[in-house]
């Protein structure tokens, strides 16, 4: 059994010191938006990955390992867990004996703060983290898992307060057990050096996760503030679903179009290829741009790219959007807000316009496109910076596409909510739901701790009621931990949903910044739509791969051509 570290103090002192360092938007709003340390739910991550520009992940927080892709694999199916159990090196070897044999206490449950009652995990998840906080300073702990038909509980004895299932364990419990609910049962006690018990086995607390009949597909990359490469610089690193650590995407330097002033990798979408992604550069204009990021032509210029589209593109700023439905040769399109119009160009062509809006009279930001093509999402307000939004109040807009050409811009009902200010819209991958960011009243869009998640039909466009996710909320007994005020932000979907037993599983990641520290860490959970339309969300899920030291913001979820992660 392998055991999650927790940051020294002195980690989280430098990443606090280094706030004020690294590429920032051009905002009067800009704050908070560099590393802090802390571990969250799960403590640390590992390191970087290796890979082009990468490194080769330190085993912080004690987490070696393959991938836990559902792939060519197969693994001996589990039918019950082992009879013996499991005592960690941290652990005295007479840990079940301290807690069979001492009268229980009628109180002092530990939190469970992960996994959160109800999640709902891939099939190809990372091996699940057990972790709690005790109650009273407790310092031994009972994890006991629980599968119905299962002779007997898993029984993990441990010090460490955030523990990782083993990888044999969770490959053969996670291709076994689907769709059926397993309990986790926690205790906490206290033993002094000597190993006596002065504080005896508190109450059980139990929460309950479920393996979905699913994988979650395709690679995240994110925006990540790091020290990695010598200075705090804003760069791109990714990872598949299940790999344990990450790897560098694009760093600035990569980039061959970049000009000497532009030093940091901005807001980022993927191409719909996965090939390379499109982004702005600043810190000074954050203009478009784009590279390849496949092995070997990382940074370059993708060979389908017109210097003439590309001269247009490097003058706009905005987050780019793409649509499956137009990137083929001679329809190569981004779509980019700038100062507040919807700019398209087509990149491999000499072709630009604008997209009518007609019956909206604000300036038009962060497109999403669907993907079929034939509609853009948008959010309509006044106040822009740098191509995105800068304060409310703004509301989700949507117009048809229309081959170039735009059309009647009409609010989105669920997104266009009068005492809202709603922004950072995203297509699920069958374009039928919305996903964007909201906040009440009209306060700043940018890393404010009042965003929340939300979920709306677009049904072609007429919209529907938007579902507050239940992802937005930490574990119910961290109850110093309430949404609003966990920074919830950015929702983007899975490149795919999958169909099984009557449901329709999406995936969506986000960053969320509930770790009790300034910096954001990404999160990922599930929504199932089942045979009658009805819409679930789940609690959410820490990526305990990612380095917890980093600022890791703005991911984007799609089919990445980067190599896997491998961690022997």
């Amino acid at each position: 059994m392998r055991m999650l570290g927790r940051l020294s103090w002195q980690s989280l002192a430098l990443a606090i010191a280094a706030l004020t360092v690294g590429c920032k938007f051009a905002s009067p709003e800009m704050k908070n938006t560099g590393a802090g340390g802390g571990g969250g739910v799960g403590g640390g991550g590992a390191g970087g990955g290796g890979g082009a520009g990468g490194r080769v992940p330190p085993n912080i927080g004690g987490f070696p390992g393959k991938d836990a892709g559902s792939d060519a694999a197969v693994f001996p199916p589990l039918t019950d867990f082992p009879a013996d159990p499991i005592i960690d090196s941290t652990a005295p070897a007479n840990a079940p004996a301290l807690f069979d044999g001492s009268t229980p206490r009628a109180d002092g449950a530990p939190c469970i703060t992960a996994p959160i009652a109800g999640t709902l995990m891939p099939r190809n998840w990372l091996r699940p983290v057990f972790a709690l906080a005790p109650a009273a300073g407790e310092n031994l702990f009972e994890i006991a898992l629980s599968v119905p038909g299962f002779a007997h509980q898993l029984r993990i004895f441990t010090r460490n307060p955030s523990t990782a299932l083993t990888a044999d364990l969770w490959n053969r419990l996670r291709t076994s057990i689907n769709d059926t609910t397993i309990t986790v049962a926690m205790r906490a006690l206290q033993t002094d050096a000597a190993g006596a018990v002065q504080l005896a086995p508190s109450a059980r607390s139990e929460s309950t996760f479920v393996v979905a009949p699913v994988d979650a597909p395709g690679k995240i990359v994110y925006w990540a503030l790091a020290d990695d490469m010598g200075t705090k610089v804003g760069s791109l690193k990714g990872f598949g679903i299940g790999e344990e650590g990450v790897r560098d995407v694009l760093v600035p330097s990569q980039v061959a179009s970049r000009t000497s002033s532009e030093t940091c990798v901005g807001c980022h979408t993927a191409t719909p290829d996965g090939n390379g992604v499109g982004f702005s550069m600043g810190p000074t204009n954050y203009f478009g741009n784009i590279a390849d990021i496949r092995t070997g032509s990382t940074g370059a210029l993708p060979g389908y790219v017109n210097q003439s589209a590309m001269s247009m593109i490097r003058t706009l700023r905005g987050i780019p959007a793409y649509s499956k439905g137009h990137w083929s040769d001679g329809d190569r399109i981004v779509l980019l807000s700038d100062t507040g119009a919807l700019n398209w160009v087509q990149i491999d062509g000499n072709a630009r316009g604008t997209l009518a809006r007609t019956g909206d009279a604000n300036k038009a930001t962060e497109p999403a496109f669907s993907h079929d093509g034939n509609n853009v999402v948008y959010v309509s307000g006044t106040s822009l910076i740098d191509g995105r939004l800068g304060n409310g109040p703004a509301d989700l807009y949507w117009i048809p596409y229309a081959n170039r050409v735009g059309g009647n811009a009409t609010p989105l009902a669920g997104g266009a909510d009068p005492a809202a200010t709603e922004f950072y819209p995203s297509f699920s991958p069958d374009d039928a739901l919305v996903a964007f960011t909201r906040i009440a009243g009209n306060g700043s869009s940018y890393s404010n701790p009042a965003s929340e998640v939300f979920v709306a039909p677009f049904a072609g466009g007429a919209g529907g009621t938007a579902v507050r996710l239940a992802a937005n909320d930490a574990a119910a007994c961290q109850t110093t931990l309430a949404s609003p005020g966990l920074t919830n932000d950015w929702p983007k979907w899975s490149p795919h949903a999958t169909t099984a037993n009557g449901k329709t599983y999406y995936w969506l990641t986000f960053s969320s910044k509930r770790i009790g520290t300034v910096n954001a860490q990404l999160y990922v959970t599930a929504l199932v739509v089942d045979g009658a339309g009805k819409l679930t969300s789940y609690p959410a899920m820490y990526l305990w791969n990612q380095p917890a030291a980093d600022g890791n913001h703005t991911p984007s979820w799609d089919d990445f051509t980067i190599p896997p992660i491998i961690i022997d």
